[in-house]
């Protein structure tokens, strides 16, 4: 099948890349990089379907790969279900999405991108469902989880997690319909929302990158 062309997108995220992409990726640990052009390429032919769940003992033993320095820790354990949408911005009926969506299957792990504290952990009351805010006090960043299953990996609000550390799993909690299993992220230096996706490291083989259906 022949992938399209991605769009090009102009809205706000484009002009908040370049200016908030250095400071946090700094806090990271070096200077700032841009994926390429091209990191990959997919298109997504549905949203939704459910994924496979990893048994307890296979998730908990998943590791994430070496960062580069300059980039931020991917959240999630990527198989090859995954699919990172670029859709930091988009309308959302009157509202911007303040982060990305990264599809995948129902139990993947999902890790802390920066040393830091939880400070909130979301209950399924609301748009988030089970999810939580980790604050990185050296940086000034705030990152927050959206849609994760009501499992914390034995975390809780108040803790101290350092990069890498699962704290919870990928799920469809919240006002995510109940098979679109994805993790809402977003990165917020001085709690103002920025693209995620220049600061992620991206392993091609690992998660693709797809504009979304607009």
């Amino acid at each position: 099948m022949t992938t399209p062309p991605r769009s090009t997108v102009i809205s706000r995220r484009s002009m908040l890349r370049g200016a908030v992409a250095c400071a946090v990726c700094m806090g990271a640990g070096g200077a700032s990089r841009l994926l390429p052009a091209e990191a990959a390429s997919g298109t997504i032919s549905t949203l939704e379907g459910p994924g496979s769940a990893l048994l307890p003992a296979e998730r908990l033993a998943l590791r994430a790969p070496v960062v580069p320095d300059g980039k931020l820790l991917f959240p999630v354990d990527a198989a090859s279900d995954c699919y990172l949408l670029d859709n930091f911005a988009a309308d959302r009926g009157g509202r911007l999405h303040e982060g990305v969506d990264i599809m995948g299957s129902a139990g993947n792990a999902i890790h802390a991108v920066a040393d830091g504290t939880l400070t909130k952990r979301y209950t399924n009351t609301g748009t988030a469902g089970w999810g939580w805010t980790l604050y990185d006090d050296r940086t000034n960043v705030t990152y927050k989880y959206f849609h994760l299953t009501d499992d914390p990996n034995g975390r809780s609000q108040g803790d101290r997690v350092s990069v890498g550390d699962v704290i919870g799993f990928v799920g469809a909690s919240g006002t995510s319909s109940p098979t679109n299993f994805h993790l809402h992220f977003e990165v917020r230096p001085n709690n103002v929302p920025v693209d995620p996706l220049p600061l992620l490291f991206v392993d091609p083989t690992g998660c693709r990158i797809s504009d979304p259906l607009r």
